[in-house]
């Protein structure tokens, strides 16, 4: 399946614009439905093509775009940027902007027939789910928190857990951005953010011990760990902006409640051994919050000994299958052609074929597996969740 590179210049408030770069893979039938993904930190968009690739045999148009200070995405004409600060000001973008930049890539790309999508909220020809994962979760969140109507279900994996130290955290990046800027990058700073998740794993004898908490493949730990673009030095600016949607995400001041608490169903994701979802706890927590917002469809899933990145770690088939079936079996029939390709007409159900073992290049099923890892359990049997109206902060 080809895919697609391209890029989007957007536009903010008269600012220098910046451009995103985007990728697409449609599929080689009538496409089905659209997801549209949101990557974490410090990555980029080419570590999820594998699954935009099953996406796409599955019937799905899959979408994505380096986030602004990551990857490819960079402003407008930099090499006329003299003071280093100015080309990074924009990463301490509003929500407002952050919405903008997802709605630009959808509205230029979501449609698989070319046609620009002049309103998100509209009708839309095929549904439009939103997946996060980490950071982009949060992101995903922020987005359908005041964009509901604009989405037909929302997939979070990894989504970090609430964090009672984000405002602190954050008044501590403040202090250290009064004596360099926000757009310093303090040596060692990206390491001692995360190095706190590895104490949750014993050392092991043919890893240095990187990124013990990403995944239980060490091959992807170290390819992460080798990749420039992935593993460098962030400004202080993303670090802020990383905790603003910690602190923020939990906030029902944030929310919106939806017209319809049906429409848009929503499916939590998470490795049991993710330090950065927090453990089923902290999923539990998150399901009942969803719901406290107002969506009522909220169903939550653990993937046994998996990590934060459960769609690169051992076993990983079985959230990628898992992910297409969600989105198969919400697919909603309003706004689209009653009975004509595939859509189901008003009052019936729409028809679920069987997700693909995939047998192409970068397909889960060519992934090794561990009998032991990646089978999913519902978290709704382990605790149970407290008021989520309580404010952490």
């Amino acid at each position: 399946m080809k895919i697609e590179e391209m890029t989007y210049e957007r536009h903010d408030r008269g600012e220098r614009p910046w451009v995103l770069s985007a990728a697409r893979i449609l599929p080689d039938r009538r496409p089905r439905f659209c997801v549209q993904l949101l990557h974490g930190f410090s990555e980029r968009k080419e570590r999820w093509y594998p699954l935009m690739r099953f996406i796409a045999m599955c019937g799905g148009v899959a979408l994505i775009h380096d986030l602004r200070g990551h990857g490819e995405t960079e402003p407008a004409e930099k090499e006329k940027i003299k003071n280093p600060e100015d080309a990074l000001a924009s990463l301490g973008y509003d929500y407002e902007i952050l919405r903008g930049d997802i709605d630009g890539i959808y509205s230029a790309y979501g449609d698989p027939w070319g046609e620009e999508i002049a309103d998100p909220e509209g009708e839309r020809l095929i549904p439009r789910f939103l997946f996060g994962h980490s950071m982009g979760a949060l992101m995903a969140a922020v987005y359908a928190a005041r964009n509901s109507a604009c989405i037909d279900g929302l997939i979070l994996s990894g989504l970090p857990h609430r964090e009672k130290f984000a405002s602190a955290g954050l008044a501590g990046l403040g202090m250290m951005s009064v004596f360099g800027g926000d757009a310093c990058c303090p040596r060692g700073l990206n390491r001692r953010a995360f190095r706190r998740f590895n104490r949750y794993f014993k050392p092991e004898p043919e890893s240095d011990g990187t990124f013990l908490w990403l995944t239980n493949d060490p091959a992807v730990r170290r390819e992460f760990a080798a990749d420039p673009i992935c593993n460098r030095p962030h400004p202080i600016a993303d670090y802020k902006n990383l905790l603003r949607l910690v602190r923020d995400v939990w906030k029902p001041a944030m929310w919106d409640r939806p017209k319809d608490p049906e429409s848009v169903p929503v499916f939590l994701m998470a490795g049991e051994n993710d330090p950065v979802a927090g453990g089923d706890e902290a999923v539990i927590y998150a399901e009942k919050f969803l719901k406290d917002m107002g969506f009522s469809s909220v169903d939550a899933r653990m993937y046994r000994g998996m990590r934060h990145e459960i769609f690169t770690d051992e076993g990983r088939e079985a959230a990628f299958g898992d992910l297409c079936r969600f989105a198969l079996t919400h697919l909603p029939a309003r706004g689209m052609t009653a009975g004509s390709g595939g859509v189901p007409a008003a009052g019936e159900k729409a028809p679920v074929p069987d997700v693909p073992a995939g047998e192409e290049e970068g397909s889960a099923a060519e992934i090794p597996v561990s009998e032991e890892k990646g089978s999913g359990t519902d978290t709704a049997d382990t605790a149970e969740a407290p008021d989520a109206r309580d404010e952490a902060e």
